[in-house]
């Protein structure tokens, strides 16, 4: 598999991948290279420069949760991931080799890679049911252990680390629970595969785990909970000035060995076992370390990438989001993406302009909280990012800053919850025709769970009236999900109350006084009441998406006439995360197995998207999000482990024929890519045709700005080399642009 690289220019059908690789979960160097592997797949840094190479799902990997790295005899670098899968990256080549052995080794449920290292020809693979050989010289496994020692063969035993030294194979090993010992084995031994073969040792005390293992010296070290520990051929000797220390990661040079431990501290080891502290604390957490070229301890760290020291600590990461967490994720009118990192271990709010990407946080601006776990688009292009218990803040049209002056909650009338007034959970914005910008209030004590703010920039909050019962007791979540606004300015609204379950429609037509809702639920026709999302497409139908499938309202007017609600067979009983809506009112559904692609009716499946299917471009198969560049047409899907987008000629149609741009221009055939006609009005149809004026082939587009030419002519036959003339024209024929594309047969 060769590294590809996929941008936004590359046409459509192209993948680009958008990961954090902050966390570093282990280190490699090679040369003056750094590796590191993290949470958002595997870069590398050279020592000095801020020059990065990354590679993500969209670059070969099928997995970018990585969790460790190495670097073997002939300069290939090697990276684990925690499903099991193996890749290793020739440089020199470009080549990409997924080994997939791990991942689908039988009869195992935890596959993780902890640990990789280089033995001669041999590489070590440490993983969460024991310890394999991989023979690089022949690119094939050798034995993989699983018994040891005394260990109970019913149980399984996680390696975190392996090293041959004195003509034996140590590994440091662990039942999760009370069992933690170094074993080793003779490599001149009969049979390792025997239990019997593996001598058990325990380092420290009883309760002392064992992390990582590592030769230095001619000797084995440990690096273990309650300190460093060296062999002396009989018995673990402590290692004094490390003593009672939580080691993460040891790493050895000819002359000596650097130490990283859970206290941020980082150390060195001489060959006389003298230890010496290193660069003082570190500013981010370490997990894993590695020696530079000169000698110096580099660390891998959580939050700050790759961590070098040249009198003070400076952490160094390739341009990304604050985190791997997308839970919500928009566009807004100028092109930027903006992306939710969620509540609990939130990161803030992301943006990225197409350039690079500006996180938001407690910490650099004055956003009131970290849990950020909705964005949307208002009126005149504002942002809103929902806050998890301190409002909701508005970040105006083309600005790059969050105002203070534009957080609002209590200040502006809403009341939170009731052990806490000011604690304020909203949902997402809807914005009407008439620039009123209504969110709704969780769990309101006061019960007024609609909150508008209207047009002149007054606030106001509301009830919510469901035949005769107002919404919002101490254990309802009304109203969370989603708000949307159809056609004629009515509020549409997800509801969650226990009971009350199911989507509203307010029907006020723009007012902003009205609080008596039409319910709507399963008994209407839903294929449940627990609706997950909302949307209205362009012909003014209401598609809901809950955890059993879709229904589509077909008269937002009369939403629970008999019939109104269309009987919707695709994705029954599949629990429906997102709905977006192209400019061709096609529907991209994100749910918890993919992402799927229907007809503007609904009624025909164009594509499904799935980690399978695209070889891990989509990132995971859980699409919390989905959303849509109506301008370029492409697709953005969030996930728990990063963001994906997709190219797709679902671009928003010009309003008036200008310059037609063919591209590629020159376009080779025969070609199993066709030629991209950009610059269409909506509905167009394209001819092709000769410079003297022969027609060579009328297409009808997909109706966007875009529309496709495969260098055939009618009858199915491959065109001539020449220069061609591309025609666009409207329906009526009354609006017409022109180009040119040169063809070059092969």
């Amino acid at each position: 598999m060769l590294i590809a690289s996929c941008t936004a220019g590359a046409g459509t059908g192209a993948w680009k991948n958008f990961t954090s690789m902050k966390d570093v979960r282990g280190i490699a160097r090679s040369g003056t290279a750094l590796w590191a592997a993290t949470s958002g797949g595997l870069f590398r840094w050279d020592d000095g420069t801020e020059v990065y190479q990354r590679f993500t799902n969209a670059d070969g990997l099928q997995s970018i949760d990585l969790t460790t790295a190495g670097v073997d005899r002939a300069g290939d670098i090697w990276a684990g991931a925690s499903g099991g899968l193996l890749y290793v990256y020739s440089p020199p080549s470009g080549s990409l080799l997924t080994i997939t052995d791990i991942a689908t080794f039988p009869g195992q449920t935890r596959k993780g890679i902890n640990a990789l290292t280089v033995a001669g020809d041999t590489i070590l693979i440490s993983t969460d049911f024991g310890l394999s050989l991989f023979r690089r010289a022949r690119m094939e496994f050798g034995d993989t252990f699983t018994k040891f020692g005394s260990y109970p063969t019913t149980v399984r035993i996680a390696v975190s680390g392996a090293v041959v030294s004195g003509g034996r194979i140590w590994a440091s090993l662990s039942d999760g629970l009370t069992m933690h010992r170094v074993g080793s084995a003779s490599l001149s031994s009969p049979n390792l595969l025997e239990p019997a073969a593996w001598t058990l040792s325990t380092v420290g005390d009883a309760a002392t785990i064992p992390r990582g293992l590592t030769e230095f010296q001619g000797r084995v070290y440990a690096g273990t909970t309650t300190g460093l520990y060296w062999f002396d051929g009989n018995a673990w000797q402590s290692v004094a000035g490390l003593a009672g220390k939580s080691i993460l990661g040891v790493s050895a040079t000819v002359t000596s060995l650097s130490v990283c431990t859970a206290a941020g501290e980082v150390w060195t080891v001489d060959p006389l076992n003298n230890a010496q502290a290193y660069g003082g604390i570190l500013p981010y957490a370490p997990t894993s370390v590695t020696t530079a070229a000169d000698g110096r301890p580099v660390i891998g760290s959580l939050n700050g990438g790759i961590l070098s020291y040249a009198g003070s600590w400076s952490a160094h990461f390739p341009d990304g989001p604050n985190s791997n967490q997308f839970v919500n994720v928009v566009v807004d009118p100028g092109g930027s993406i903006w992306g939710a990192s969620g509540e609990g271990s939130g990161k803030g709010v992301y943006r990225y302009d197409g350039t690079r990407w500006q996180s938001f946080t407690m910490a650099n601006s004055p956003l009131p909280a970290d849990e950020v776990y909705r964005v949307s688009t208002g009126c005149n292009g504002a942002v809103w990012a929902s806050l998890y218990g301190r409002g909701i803040v508005e970040i105006p049209a083309g600005t790059a800053a969050i105002d203070s002056g534009r957080i609002y909650g209590l200040n502006v009338g809403m009341v939170g919850i009731p052990a806490d007034h000011s604690f304020v959970v909203t949902s997402t914005v809807a914005c009407d025709s008439r620039g009123n910008v209504w969110t709704s209030i969780v769990l309101a004590a006061n019960r007024n769970v609609l909150a508008v703010r209207a047009a002149n920039g007054t606030w106001r909050t509301l009830p919510l009236i469901i035949g005769g019962t107002r919404v919002g007791t101490l254990m309802d979540r009304p109203v969370d999900r989603c708000l949307a606004v159809d056609a004629s300015d009515n509020i549409w609204a997800v509801v969650r109350d226990p009971g009350l379950k199911g989507v509203v429609s307010l029907g006020n037509r723009g007012a902003i006084d009205s609080v008596a809702a039409v319910h709507i639920t399963s008994v209407n026709g839903l294929p449940s009441d627990d609706v997950k999302t909302i949307v209205v497409d362009k012909e003014n139908d209401i598609w809901v998406g809950t955890d059993r499938g879709i229904a589509i309202i077909l008269d937002p007017d009369n939403p629970t006439r008999q019939g109104g609600i269309a009987a919707y067979k695709p994705l029954s009983g599949v629990v429906i995360n997102a709905i977006a809506v192209d400019p061709l009112n096609q529907k991209w559904v994100g749910t918890t197995g993919g992402a799927v692609l229907f007809s503007p009716d609904g009624t025909q499946q164009l594509a499904s998207y799935t980690v399978e299917n695209t070889g891990g471009k989509l990132i995971d198969n859980d699409v919390r999000s989905v959303t849509v560049d109506p301008v370029s047409g492409t697709v953005y899907f969030g996930t728990a482990y990063g963001l994906a987008s997709l190219t797709t000629a679902a671009a928003e149609p010009k309003a008036e024929f200008d310059k037609l741009l063919p591209y590629p221009n020159p376009f080779r055939v025969p070609s199993s890519v066709p030629v991209t006609i950009d610059g269409l009005i909506a509905n167009s149809s394209i001819k092709i045709l000769t410079v003297d004026g022969t027609l060579v082939r009328e297409i009808r587009t997909p109706g966007g700005r875009i529309g496709f030419w495969d260098g055939r002519d009618e009858g199915g036959n491959v065109v001539a080399s020449g220069v061609y003339i591309v025609v666009g024209y409207s329906e009526d024929g009354s609006q017409t642009g022109t180009g040119k594309v040169a063809v070059i047969r092969q």
